[in-house]
């Protein structure tokens, strides 16, 4: 072997120890194949999405959490209601215990009850005290009319009001006329039609004389019904029909006359007064 020169062995290893040296460095800093790179990225972009989700999941648990809580306080105490303390009655306290939850009450259809309407509270009309009528005129009165009627020259006498010059009858020598006719008597005319409540007539001489008050619109007999009478009676009298007529025409007609101290029988009027509503 020549001085300063390798021996071909140990030159060859030295060779091959760095071919060996660089391979490894070589294949340390070379860059990865395209497909173990695709690799790295996708568990990268699947990292950051999973920790999105999870942020995302967390933050809508919060707000759950949060609504929940406000929803039930807003029950509690609704929001603009104010409550209403009654007197005699404690109001509720603030921390009393919520009301169970219940399950949602199903409605049914409203059934609509027909409106009634109730009657008006209207207060009963008055009806005006009645008044005294004015009598248009006086006539003597008999069956046929106004043509047969007894004493008729001072039929005046019987409205005037003075018991010492009356109106007289004619003398009969019985109660009942003698059987010469069912009745006499006076009929007042008003004038127009009028509402009589009630007629006050003023007898003289003694007692015993049945008399009707009649009333209607025509001066007939026929057309003038009883609406009131009286039996044995004397002095003054109320005749009063049992409900007010609307008429024009007041018959005070005599059935029976009481007797005179001459033993015949005889009736008379001083005063006949109408009460009613012009």
């Amino acid at each position: 072997m020549l001085p300063g020169r390798v021996p071909p062995l140990i030159d060859e290893y030295e060779v091959t120890q760095r071919s060996a040296r660089e391979a490894a460095a070589e294949a340390a800093f070379k860059p990865p194949p395209p497909a173990r790179e695709r690799e790295h990225r996708r568990v990268k972009v699947a990292a950051t999405l999973a920790v999105l989700v999870l942020a995302v999941l967390g933050l809508a648990s919060y707000e759950f959490v949060a609504n929940a809580g406000h929803a039930h306080g807003a029950a509690a105490h609704p929001r603009g209601q104010t409550q209403t303390v009654r007197a005699g009655t404690a109001a509720a306290s603030p921390t009393a215990a919520a009301p169970a939850p219940t399950a949602p009450a199903t409605t049914a259809p409203a059934t609509t009850a027909p409106a009634t309407t109730a009657p008006a509270n209207t207060a009963p009309a008055t009806t005006p005290p009645p008044q005294v009528l004015t009598v248009a005129s006086v006539a003597a009165f008999g069956p046929a009319g106004t043509t047969d009627g007894d004493n008729p020259q001072n039929v005046a006498q019987a409205v005037a009001g003075d018991p010492a010059t009356p109106w007289y009858t004619d003398w009969y020598a019985s109660p009942d006329f003698a059987d010469l006719r069912p009745g006499t008597g006076l009929l007042l005319d008003m004038g127009r039609t009028v509402t009589v409540t009630s007629v006050r007539v003023s007898l003289g001489g003694e007692p015993g004389a049945s008399l009707q008050l009649r009333a209607g619109h025509q001066p007939t007999l026929a057309w003038l019904p009883t609406v009131a009478g009286v039996s044995d009676a004397g002095g003054t009298v109320q005749l009063q029909p049992s409900a007010p007529v609307h008429v024009r025409y007041v018959l005070i007609w005599f059935t029976d006359l009481p007797p005179t101290p001459a033993g015949t029988y005889q009736a008379s009027i001083y005063q006949v007064v109408i009460q009613g509503q012009p």
